[in-house]
């Protein structure tokens, strides 16, 4: 039987031969039982072609003698092809061949292959068996489609010819070289094993993506908690760049679309040379601690421009065998060279103490082995099934032996925070343990004096209090009457003075009413007891003031213009009405504005944006909504965002830094201006805060009372400073008076208001909070007022440091020595006796004034302040020199602003520019500017760095703007500074 098999074969062997000789090519295609392991291969088989389209082509009725004679149905257009186009080709056309099967016992059921770029119609004997796309006339009307992995059944039962017919098209071929289609025969269970092996081989691939996606992720996320660990964002690239090289050569074999297929063939090109970089780039990162800058820079030109070439000239290189010998050549140079250096520098560190690097060394040499002989099969020894399973998780050890040794890294460091914590904790309890016994000892010794000395003077203590008791209310009862006397007696001597000065009758008339009245006072005073008991708790107050909100809106937003710019932000302000004057505490609703705007621009993510809308909603209300596109905020926590110290993101580790009461605050001062606000967020997406406020008209030409605070004017122009008002101050000096006689205090303000501007108050308290929200150039006060008198103003304006560079003059009927040594200790500046002289209160006042701007002025030139403060009160020096450690402190934050500065020292941007314009006479945005600008000149000169990096160093983002202050400032370039 063996033999018989034998001659059979050899019989047919030689019937083939004697066809092939006779014929040039067998016109019939034998299957015979070796096409149950192997295939038979037919596009240089016996194939008739013939170009148009009609059905009757499928019949085996149908003669095709007349029709081409194709040897190599794998025909292209270029010099890549594997046979030149059929005569004639238009883009369809039917092909035709025989087949018959050897013996009737071979299996009866056969498949057939196609791999091709455009679309078919498969016939056996006449009968449409399958389609692969759709066929068409035109690139329009067709699909082309391939399937790599189809196998189509043929039902050949008898040893009779049977015919295959193929209706084809392809107008526009994805490969030039590949117009035509290949084909082959086998046995179907056979092919279509095999095709379910190669599968299973590509999914694998497939496979190593989604676990290098898995790594990507949670070394992403490691990056984004600790961003001083910059290893991670470069394994993060380089194992993106292995991930994206190997889901390309994926789809370079199973994809459906022959577009897709190309464009897929030319990213692989490019991400297989790239590969190699961003692993070199990772390797020299873990090796140095950092990127060296000049090894980074040769391995970048050395490989990136190659990489580029690739990706433009993919099909040159895909097809040309020289272009591949060189590239493989190019990547075996390329790797030596840094692979070598990076290895060096590994093993150094290694020596260095860094032990776990050894991992990442194993990892890179089995990486690059794998890669070189397994991966690209340089050296020929693998089947192509092997190369990608090689391909796919080879690719994957390096991020394998990365993510060991970062597990071995955070183990250790986890283990030596274990040890640290037992060691503090037990220290801890050994210092309380200290601490409560030194605490119990103290205490009752503590107890003990304090019972025997209460034991030997309770009795002296009684009497001594009673005495006290008697006394004050004795003292009390004179100085009030002292006081009550000598003020009307002001009233009286300062306007019989000025009638004899002033002959106009109006006036006359009114310094007689003052006489008069005073006089009729001074006779009931006899029987008067004064009662000054009026002290009440205060509260915050709402402080209405009239502005146009659009305006002052639109201004305020482009403060934080530079902020945006840094975070590579776009900063956005809408609004329906162009003007809209209403009632609102500014200070409040610039609080309000300033953390959701700050909010939205710190939790935005780069090249985002950040919008804030002003609406007028209806006739009672209007809207402010600020809205991001930034990280947003989970749903489970928006219902606590609100309250006191809340942290989205509470843990150690978070990289946007806060202290939880921005959201609180603006809620109670919403609520506070009876508004209302609301968010809605969703994670990833961005979050919306939406402010809802009454709306309370008012004329824009309506004058504020004086106990709103002084408006703020805002410059349109103005594009650096964010507090407009610098430049816009009132030429006049403004006095407070806080006089508790209405008489008197309408008497002084007569007397003053033609040189100065003037605010008055009836009682202390009052006194100090204008003082402390206008911040006047002096102030004036009585000693005897309801709630605060005039020390604890005196005493409270001095010791704040909004208020303590202000000259105070202190009106009182109390002139003992005692009264007046008290005064001074307070601070006041000078101590007039009531009754006092018109002429002698305005000397004082010009001359306090005139001392002040004498100094001011002294301090002004030359910047002297920054080098010689002496002559200032101590309270100043420590306020200046607070002013200037806080500057130098954050000298290189762009964030730095005035209204951050005044944030820093507790005081409001107003408060801030007065006080710094009436001890230096510069506001918070010169002062700024002055130091960065002395910086910068410091840092030129010593050559610290290039102009943009000085310009970073203090605090300027835009290296031209650096330039253009700079110049504006010392009177020419930076360029200049260290040149002779």
């Amino acid at each position: 039987m063996v033999k018989f098999r034998i001659f059979k074969n050899i019989y047919i062997v030689l019937f083939s031969l004697v066809q092939v000789f006779l014929f040039g090519q067998s016109p019939t295609v034998i299957l015979t039982d070796q096409q149950i392991e192997k295939p038979i291969r037919l596009q240089k088989s016996h194939w008739r072609f013939h170009l148009g389209d009609q059905v009757e082509f499928a019949s085996p009725a149908f003669s095709d003698e007349s029709w081409q004679i194709i040897s190599n149905t794998n025909f292209g257009k270029d010099k890549y092809r594997g046979a030149p186009m059929p005569k004639g080709w238009t883009g369809i056309g039917w092909f035709r061949i025989k087949v018959k099967k050897s013996e009737a016992n071979l299996t009866d059921t056969w498949g057939l292959s196609i791999n091709h770029d455009g679309a078919s119609e498969v016939y056996l004997d006449g009968k449409k068996i399958m389609n692969i796309g759709k066929v068409g006339y035109s690139e329009k009307s067709m699909q082309a489609t391939r399937q790599p992995y189809l196998s189509i059944p043929l039902a050949i039962t008898d040893t009779t010819t049977h015919l295959i017919a193929i209706r084809y098209c392809n107008f526009n071929a994805a490969f030039p070289n590949f117009y035509g289609f290949q084909a082959s025969l086998q046995d179907f269970q056979t092919m279509n094993a095999k095709q379910k092996a190669d599968k299973f081989v590509m999914d694998q691939l497939l496979m190593s993506v989604a676990a290098a996606c898995i790594l990507i992720i949670l070394h992403l996320l490691i990056f984004i908690f600790y961003p001083k660990q910059k290893i991670n964002l470069y394994y993060v690239l380089f194992v993106a760049c292995v991930a994206i090289g190997l889901y390309s050569r994926y789809q370079t074999f199973v994809t459906t679309s022959p577009a897709q297929q190309a464009f897929y063939c030319k990213i692989f090109m490019g991400f297989v040379t790239l590969h190699l970089t961003f692993g070199f780039l990772f390797l020299y990162y873990a090796a140095f601690g950092k990127l060296p800058i000049k090894r980074t820079i040769v391995m970048l030109l050395a490989s990136v421009p190659i990489a580029v070439y690739l990706i433009i000239n993919w099909y040159d290189a895909w097809n040309d065998s020289k272009l591949g010998w060189l590239q493989n050549w190019h990547q075996n140079i390329f790797l030596l060279v840094f692979f070598t250096d990076a290895v060096f520098f590994l093993l150094k560190a290694i020596k260095n103490g860094n032990k776990k690097l050894w991992l990442l060394l194993v990892g890179m040499f089995i990486f690059v082995v794998m890669g070189t002989v397994g991966g690209s099969n340089q050296l020929g020894w693998f089947t192509l099934q092997q190369v990608m399973v090689l391909f796919g998780w080879g690719n994957l050890l390096m991020p394998l032996m990365f993510s060991i040794y970062l597990a071995i890294d955070i183990a250790a460091t986890n283990r030596n925070l274990a040890v640290q914590l037992v060691e503090n904790k037990k220290l801890s309890e050994e210092n309380i343990e200290k601490e409560q016994e030194k605490i119990r000892l103290i205490s009752e010794q503590a107890d003990h004096l304090e019972k025997t000395v209460l034991q030997r003077t309770a009795q002296v203590r009684d009497q001594a209090e009673k005495l006290q008791e008697m006394d004050a209310a004795k003292s009390r009862f004179f100085i009030n009457l002292t006081h009550e006397f000598k003020t009307p007696l002001t009233l009286i001597i300062n306007p019989a003075k000025e009638l004899l000065q002033n002959p106009d009758k109006e006036m006359a008339q009114q310094y007689a009413k003052y006489i008069l009245k005073n006089s009729e006072r001074l006779l009931q005073l006899i029987n008067q007891l004064l009662d000054l008991s009026r002290l009440e708790s205060g509260q915050m107050k709402v402080d209405y003031q009239n502005i146009d909100i659009v305006k002052w809106l639109e201004l305020h937003v482009k403060q934080f213009g530079s902020l945006a710019d840094h975070h590579h932000l776009e900063l956005k302000f809408e609004t329906e009405p162009q003007e809209l004057w209403v009632q609102t505490d500014l200070d409040k609703l610039e609080k309000i504005v300033q953390n959701l705007v700050s909010n939205a621009i710190k939790f935005s993510e780069k090249d985002g944006s950040v919008k804030v809308i002003f609406q007028k909603l209806n006739e009672n209300y209007v809207g402010i909504k600020v809205i991001d596109k930034g990280i947003g905020i989970k749903k489970e926590k928006l219902p606590y965002i609100f309250d006191r110290f809340y942290q989205v993101d509470a843990s150690d580790s978070r990289d946007r830094e806060g202290a939880g009461i921005g959201l609180a605050l603006v809620k109670e001062l919403v609520e506070l201006l009876e508004g209302s606000i609301e968010v809605n967020s969703e994670e990833n997406m961005g979050s919306t805060f939406t402010v809802t406020l009454p709306y309370l008209s008012t004329d824009k030409n309506y004058e504020e009372t004086v106990t709103s605070s002084l408006p703020e004017i805002y410059d349109n122009d103005s594009r650096i400073e964010l507090i407009a008002d610098e430049k816009n101050v009132q030429a006049k000096e403004t006095i407070l008076i806080a006089e508790d006689n209405e008489q008197l205090r309408e008497f002084i303000e007569i007397t003053l208001k033609k040189n100065y501007q003037v605010l008055s108050t009836s009682n202390g308290e009052e006194g100090i909070q204008i003082a402390q929200d206008t911040i006047p150039d002096l102030v004036i006060t009585d000693l005897m007022m309801p709630k605060k008198n005039g020390y604890e103003l005196c005493d409270t304006l001095k010791n704040d440091e909004r208020t303590s560079h202000i000259p105070i003059v202190m009106l009182t009927a109390k002139t003992d020595q005692d009264s007046k040594i008290h005064g001074i200790k307070s601070g006041a500046d000078a101590y007039l006796a009531k009754p006092f002289d018109k002429t002698e209160l305005i000397a004082i006042i010009e001359n306090l004034i005139t001392t002040r701007q004498k100094l001011r002025s002294k301090f002004s030139q030359n910047k002297g302040w920054l080098n010689e403060i002496s002559e200032l009160p101590s309270i100043e020096q420590s306020f200046l020199s607070k002013i200037k450690d806080i500057i130098n402190d954050r000298i290189d934050d762009v964030q730095l602003s005035a209204e951050s500065l005044g944030s820093e020292v507790g005081l409001s941007r107003t408060q801030l520019h007065r006080k710094l314009k009436a001890l230096i006479n510069q506001s918070p945005g010169e002062l700024l500017r002055s130091i960065r600008m002395q910086k910068a000149h410091e840092l030129l000169e010593r050559k610290a760095g290039s102009i943009a990096e000085v310009g970073f160093m203090v605090g300027y983002g835009n290296p031209a703007n650096f330039s253009t202050s700079f110049a504006k400032h010392f009177g020419y370039p930076p360029s200049v500074v260290g040149k002779e």
